[in-house]
């Protein structure tokens, strides 16, 4: 009896689930030329801006892992009369098995997310401005094979909703991806085939010159092919470099009014100088649609535009400091799609 007591309590505390959490809160002042991304009348704002992020592991047996992740943030404008604030929140969970001795796991993750931004599409035929306001749920089911030490293979299956509070954007998506990542070591790489469908609630499907097809609503498509790969050095100034590229292709069930291939390129350099920790991202995309066309009869096209730098130095353990600089950018051959706009800050980040 006494042996089976110490068996039994033995087994419990191999199987008590233990709690690990981590927060790191973040907060600044800045400003922007262009906070509500207008294509024609920018107003320039000083904000205030905050995030607070949480994560926390659940300990329990090797076998399992089990995590939830939470993230908010938030720019807060007071010169605008109107949309005074943006925010983003993010929650997810994601519990995984792996049986003992064993290359498979067996996985499933839930994520929301709510969204809330502001544009000015005065010139549009819209009111002056307005805000996009969203909430998004997405459930992800998958399964990673584990062929050797470098190369491990992923298969999801996806279900999301996404429900629109001002626009009638509602849509549910279905898709099937295929992750292939390889950490050699000299340079790491990941392939991402993913295939989506969308399909629309309310919206209204359009012929390639805009006007409206009577009868069904919208669907769509999507193809998406990304690779990335990435490089840790361990020579200063250099840390960390990353390369992305990414093909999609969109087709509506339509007159082809959405339909798109676009490209995109970007790049992200991290490094290390004295006692600070800098990080460089230029990115762009080439959108070019296959029937919409614009007032002059050109074919629609759109080239996006991305750089950010972050410099941060620390304080102490826990402590840091930032100052940072983004910048978005479209450029199109219609001029009812170009705007610029530019977000500079400074704050500090404490590490819990």
């Amino acid at each position: 009896m006494l042996f089976g007591e110490e068996i039994e309590n033995s087994e419990k505390s191999r199987r008590s689930i233990n709690l690990v959490p981590s927060y790191t809160l973040q907060s600044g002042i800045g400003i922007s030329d262009n906070p509500l991304y207008a294509p024609f009348i920018q107003q320039e704002a000083v904000y205030w801006e905050n995030s607070l992020e949480g994560f926390f592991l659940f300990e329990s047996t090797p076998e399992f892992f089990t995590y939830l992740y939470l993230y908010g943030e938030g720019k807060n404008f007071e010169e605008l009369p109107e949309q005074k604030s943006t925010s983003i929140y993010l929650g997810q969970v994601e519990h995984a098995y792996t049986p003992s001795e064993s290359d498979q796991t067996y996985g499933v993750r839930f994520r929301h997310i709510y969204y809330d931004q502001g544009f000015d599409y005065s010139e549009l035929g819209f009111p002056y401005s307005f805000s996009v306001q969203s909430n998004k749920s997405e459930f992800i089911s998958y399964f990673t094979k584990k062929f050797s030490e470098e190369l491990t293979a992923t298969f999801e299956i996806l279900l999301a909703e996404e429900d629109f509070k001002v626009i009638t954007d509602d849509n549910k998506v279905s898709g099937l991806s295929l992750i292939l990542k390889s950490t050699p070591g000299l340079l790491n790489w990941t392939f991402q085939a993913e295939y989506l469908q969308k399909r629309y609630e309310e919206r209204i499907r359009r012929n390639w010159d805009s006007t409206l097809i009577a009868g069904g609503k919208l669907e769509n498509d999507k193809l998406n092919f990304s690779i990335i790969a990435e490089k840790e050095s361990d020579m200063l100034p250099w840390k960390n470099s990353k390369a992305k590229l990414i093909w999609s292709q969109l087709q509506d069930n339509g007159g082809s009014y959405y339909d798109y291939d676009k490209f995109s390129l970007s790049f992200k350099q991290d490094l290390i100088v004295s006692s600070y920790n800098i990080e460089f991202m230029i990115g762009g995309a080439f959108t070019k649609y296959d029937q919409r066309l614009i007032e002059n009869i050109e074919r629609f096209e759109l080239k996006s535009l991305s750089n950010g730098l972050s410099i941060t130095r620390e304080i102490s353990d826990n402590l840091e400091t930032y100052i940072r600089w983004s910048r978005e950018e479209d450029i199109s051959n219609s001029r009812d799609y170009e705007y610029s706009s530019n977000f500079w800050s400074l704050g500090v980040i404490w590490e819990i």
